[in-house]
């Protein structure tokens, strides 16, 4: 199952990379991608907050793999039904 794999291939990045590294990070947003697509919204939003909040420490707020993570997070919370949250997201970070 996808969601097995990227789970394996997240545990690795972790112990050999760090939390915060960029490969890292790329895969928490390949696991959440996943996990939308199964309808898994929540815990796929604890994953696009964890993958926004290490882009933005790593990158900075206005580095373009941030703000890709922002519209993704975004993107979910639409999805979610919660757009007041989406619009206030993509404010913070100038994304409107």
């Amino acid at each position: 199952e996808a969601k097995a794999l990227w789970q394996r291939e997240l545990a690795s990045e972790e112990r050999t990379l760090g939390a915060d590294h960029p490969d890292t990070l790329a895969t928490v947003g390949n696991l959440a991608t996943v996990l939308m697509d199964q309808g898994k919204l929540d815990e796929a939003k604890a994953l696009r907050e964890r993958e926004l909040a290490g882009k933005e420490r790593a990158l900075g707020p206005h580095h373009p793999d941030t703000l890709r993570a922002v519209n993704n997070l975004a993107n979910l919370l639409n999805k979610a039904g919660d757009t007041t949250a989406a619009a206030a997201l993509r404010e913070r970070f100038g994304c409107t």
